[in-house]
């Protein structure tokens, strides 16, 4: 879990939204087949892009 959350904390923001782009292009090829898991992909994309907006925008007021 560690992992993952250094991940999340070292990482530049604009892999994260680069990231969040690319899971939220991914999901649409399961949008009828796993109606259940292209929401939670949305979801995911959608939290992803709005943190690595954030910290774009507070790391440029540095």
């Amino acid at each position: 879990m560690s992992k993952v959350t250094s991940f999340f904390k070292d990482s530049s923001p604009l892999k994260l939204i680069i990231i969040s782009i690319i899971i939220a292009l991914l999901s649409y090829f399961i949008q009828k087949p796993l109606p259940n898991i292209f929401m939670g992909l949305r979801l995911i994309a959608f939290l992803l892009f709005v943190y690595g907006l954030i910290r774009l925008l507070n790391n440029d007021k540095k």
